[in-house]
């Protein structure tokens, strides 16, 4: 299918969960177009407390990957 052309500031919503909570969050990254990708921010809904820094890095680029991988596809992503 190729690849999705998912550059600059994008937010998706996501479910967290944990043995002890689960918390619905946005989550927020960047992506230069040269394969660096930068978290800005995961913050709950609707509260809007900052989590960022108390959550797997790792975890969120996953998500962040099967977010991109999953994005809406249109011709000019081919060369069409």
């Amino acid at each position: 299918m190729g690849t999705a052309s998912m550059f600059g500031k994008h937010t998706f919503d996501v479910e967290l969960d944990c043995p002890w909570m689960t918390a619905d969050v946005w989550v927020t990254f960047t992506n230069d177009g040269e394969g660096l990708v930068t978290l800005e921010s995961v913050v709950t809904r609707p509260n809007q407390q900052d989590i960022t820094n108390l959550v797997n890095q790792d975890y969120l680029f996953d998500l962040i990957s099967e977010f991109v991988s999953n994005a809406d596809y249109h011709e000019s992503d081919h060369g069409n």
